[in-house]
């Protein structure tokens, strides 16, 4: 699999099936002109997108054969300890998953919103937003509420993961944790979210 940086990523996101101009590209990501330019130069390189020039303006789009990048499913992974994060991205195969990060709750709400993830992995204790607060969020609003969530939390009380399993999640992994395990467990919720 070729190596990605994650802006690359987030510019492979934005266009999707469309084509853009760099200007509207720049407008979706979180990113100055100049630096998009920079990534998408590099990811024309690794024949995933190409331009047309129309006048002064480059349309980008998708090449035909990253169609499989599109089928990868999108994990959320939110917790405040980057080795975590770290760790489930180096172990989910990349032509498989997409791993997204966010280190506190609000962080994953935007991430939510933004960028639409199959399954959030969801510590519990984080600064600003704790995971009671994010899950109350995502199962209270209509285009989340079927999102699955499995909570990865050093906290592994009974009456810690009865109040999560009160708030809908779909699984609850005590840290530390077996990577296999979660992987398994992550298709499992996939599979009975979706009926697959």
């Amino acid at each position: 699999m070729i190596s990605m940086h994650w802006r690359e990523k987030q510019l492979l996101d934005a266009i999707q099936n469309e084509k853009m101009t760099t200007s509207e590209l720049v407008s979706r990501v979180d990113m100055s002109k100049v630096t998009a330019l920079k990534y998408l130069n590099e990811l024309k390189e690794k024949n995933l997108v190409d331009h047309e020039e129309i006048g002064n303006a480059k349309i980008w789009f998708l090449k035909e054969e990253d169609e499989k990048f599109e089928k990868r499913t999108k994990v959320l992974v939110v917790d405040d300890d980057k080795n975590i994060i770290n760790i489930i991205q180096d172990f989910l195969e990349p032509d498989q998953f997409e791993v997204l990060a966010a280190s506190n709750g609000k962080e994953a709400l935007g991430m939510v919103f933004i960028r639409s993830p199959d399954i959030v992995i969801l510590d519990m204790m984080m600064p600003e937003m704790d995971g009671i607060k994010v899950c109350k969020e995502l199962k209270k609003n209509a285009s989340t509420k079927d999102i699955p969530i499995i909570v990865l939390s050093a906290r592994t009380s009974l009456d810690e993961k009865l109040r999560a399993m009160d708030l809908g999640i779909n699984d609850y992994i005590g840290k530390p944790f077996d990577l296999r395990e979660l992987r398994a467990r992550i298709n499992m919720a996939l599979r009975s979210g979706f009926d697959i």
